[in-house]
């Protein structure tokens, strides 16, 4: 018997049993078993199990879980001769039909499901063959705007932010830095002025107490000459104030002198 045999005209996975009492697929002759409509005593159960030795030999390609089911099928055939084939009166007999009455049963629910989901499926289903008014159509998630793409690039520094223990804490906010110029300070210059004056007996004027660079102008940048000639009026105006000096001015047109109180 080939694999052709077998397996019928048609190429399926369950074999085809060929024996005197019956001649049809194994899973059929499962279900005519259990549910008692057919004689499982005129069965030849040993050309059943040299037929399926044969399916399996000549299948290398069949699934290991294919056989398993092939065996298990054949294995309750036998379980279910081996208790009809028991005496009437043995309570095991009784067992016997009351198990392949409920087996029926189940069969049969399990027949009236399987019509039930068929119709189900075949009438119309809401959201896919009809649609509510106003409802969103099948297309409608394809029509989503690109707010649902993600930046893979942006995800990834994402993720290994939350691995360095960073995630959530808010990035560090510019501090504004002023422009350092370099100028001459009033510090500087209340420090020369004091100086100049202690060292003089009598006034000095402003441009005698600039420091050096500004006072010889060679190098010095105008900004920075500025600088120096408004620190050191400052300073001798605070000196003033606090009474450490004086000012002198005979005429507008000369600078400003000033001397030690």
């Amino acid at each position: 018997m080939g694999q052709y045999d077998l397996f019928g005209e048609e190429g399926g996975s369950d074999p085809i049993i060929r024996l005197d009492a019956y001649q049809g697929g194994l899973t059929h002759l499962l279900a005519l078993a259990q549910a008692r409509r057919i004689d499982i005593r005129s069965l030849d159960l040993v050309a059943l199990v040299d037929q399926l030795t044969v399916a399996i030999r000549t299948s290398p390609a069949l699934p290991l879980g294919r056989r398993a089911e092939w065996a298990v099928m054949v294995s309750g055939l036998l379980l279910l001769r081996s208790r009809l084939l028991l005496p009437a009166d043995d309570p095991r007999q009784q067992e016997a039909t009351d198990e392949v009455t409920r087996l029926r049963a189940r069969l049969l629910a399990a027949e009236e499901a399987a019509r039930a989901a068929a119709w189900l499926s075949a009438r119309p289903q809401l959201g896919h063959d009809i649609h509510v008014y106003g409802a969103p159509g099948p297309d409608a998630i394809a029509e989503e705007p690109p707010e649902w793409e993600i930046d893979r690039i942006e995800f990834l520094w994402g993720c290994l932010a939350v691995f360095d223990g960073n995630w959530g804490v808010p990035p560090p906010e510019p501090h504004y830095v002023p422009v350092q110029l370099d100028l001459f300070s009033v510090e500087d210059a209340r420090v020369r002025v004091r100086h100049s004056l202690a060292a003089a007996s009598g006034p000095v004027t402003l441009d005698r107490m600039l420091p050096v660079p500004a006072r010889e102008g060679e190098g010095c940048p105008p900004m920075r000459r500025r600088s120096a000639w408004t620190s050191t009026f400052t300073a001798c105006l605070e000196l003033v104030k606090q009474g450490e000096a004086s000012a002198v001015q005979d005429q507008p047109q000369r600078l400003p002198a000033f001397c030690r109180t």
